[in-house]
């Protein structure tokens, strides 16, 4: 018998308020509540977006932290509460200090902030690399949105790029 699996799901962008990263999010956990029955999921949405998101399933459940400056610490916090087995991380910023035991994946959607000087201000541009970094070395597997995406991780990062696994974005 398969043992069933606790997975969390960084869903602080749920709905298409937020564009791409928002989508994603949504197709992925309201596509995921069609498919698997059978695992426990933990729906990790940021605070002001309670409204965004309702499990229509028994093995979903909403965890709302408010989104701030301190967002990575308290996600590792309730990861770790939850004592989950798999979490995935769908965007930046990744918990620098991340502690928890459970198996993580990353998506990678760009490197955006990497390549655009204008993006993000030079605070954010490092906190935003040591994030990435410590997120695309700690992961069990990184998710990347194209081969581009994979080809400049690989670049700018020294990791196996075994663990990169391409999966195109579907259209919604």
């Amino acid at each position: 018998m398969e043992k069933i699996r606790k997975i969390g799901i960084d869903a602080r962008f749920f709905g298409c308020q937020d564009k791409g990263f928002g989508r994603y999010v949504e197709n992925l956990v309201l596509n995921l509540e069609k498919i698997d029955k059978k695992n426990l999921y933990f729906i990790f949405l940021n605070q002001k977006r309670d409204h965004a998101y309702t499990p229509h399933v028994a093995n979903f459940k909403k965890i709302l932290i408010r989104h701030n400056s301190l967002w990575p610490f308290k996600i590792d916090k309730k990861i770790n509460q939850e004592n989950l087995d798999i979490m995935h991380f769908t965007c930046l910023p990744f918990p620098i200090l991340h502690t928890s035991r459970a198996k993580t994946i990353f998506t990678v959607h760009d490197l955006t902030w990497k390549f655009f000087p204008s993006f993000k201000s030079i605070l954010k541009k490092i906190f935003y690399n040591l994030s990435f970094s410590r997120a695309v070395k700690k992961a069990e597997t990184v998710i990347a949105n194209s081969e581009y995406t994979k080809n400049d991780i690989l670049k700018f990062y020294r990791i196996n790029p075994s663990k990169i696994k391409v999966v195109y974005e579907g259209i919604n």
